[in-house]
């Protein structure tokens, strides 16, 4: 049943995401404003599912966990449903903040420290203007 599940979901979302990506040309892109109605609700529909499914899940395995008496287990239930919590604001908070993160401009000299590989040296030497001295952080 749950391996039915996954593949109605692999389906849908490999169908939804045709759709959505169908008639938007060479970059493979569409703006929100260009996306029908429908697939913005379905998507924004089976989100909403599977979080009220999942919080159903967690909300069952621990009156379980409490029946049993298998206390540390429920104790280790709410750290792992706190620490969601914590992990989904904080998504939350990139994402709104996204747009300001992305101005963020760094001198290249910053950006080019500290980096895993040694940066190639014959790679863009950029005039002498201040803003094409800089790097965005995102």
């Amino acid at each position: 049943m749950r391996l039915l599940l996954l593949y109605c979901l692999w389906g849908w979302l490999m169908v939804g995401e045709r759709l959505v990506m169908g008639a938007t040309g060479s970059s493979g892109e569409r703006k929100l404003d260009q996306t029908p109605t429908w697939a913005v609700a379905g998507v924004c529909a089976v989100i909403f599912i599977i979080s009220i499914l999942l919080e159903k899940f967690l909300h069952k395995l621990g009156t379980w966990f409490t029946e049993r008496h298998k206390r540390a287990l429920y104790e280790a239930l709410e750290k792992v449903k706190a620490e969601l919590m914590v992990l989904g604001f904080i998504s939350l908070l990139l994402t709104l903040g996204q747009n300001y993160i992305t101005r963020i401009c760094i001198p290249k000299n910053v950006a080019d420290t500290m980096l895993p590989c040694k940066a190639d040296s014959d790679q863009d030497t950029s005039t002498s203007s201040d803003k094409e001295n800089r790097r965005r952080l995102l």
